[in-house]
């Protein structure tokens, strides 16, 4: 069950507002050095679309997987 915000102490507050901020910090610090290569220097952003594509894209599908034909085990017996 989830406790209302009066309910949390002080120290928790402040933890998770901690926590909170320094992973906006770090998330933020990547994003603006990726921003800063890209524009700084114009061999970086042909690096970081080659590793972007080679992560997300494929070249060939998939391999299909083998199908098989179900039976029905009763075809066989005879209904009376």
């Amino acid at each position: 069950m989830q406790r209302s915000v009066d309910e949390f102490g002080s120290a928790e507050y402040l933890a998770i507002w901690n926590w909170t901020a320094a992973v906006l910090a770090v998330h933020s610090a990547i994003f603006l050095t990726l921003v800063g290569l890209a524009m700084g220097y114009p061999g970086a952003s042909e690096w970081l679309s080659a590793a972007v594509q080679g992560e997300f894209r494929q070249d060939q599908a998939p391999p299909a997987a083998p199908t098989q034909i179900a039976f029905d085990r009763r075809e066989g017996e005879i209904e009376a």
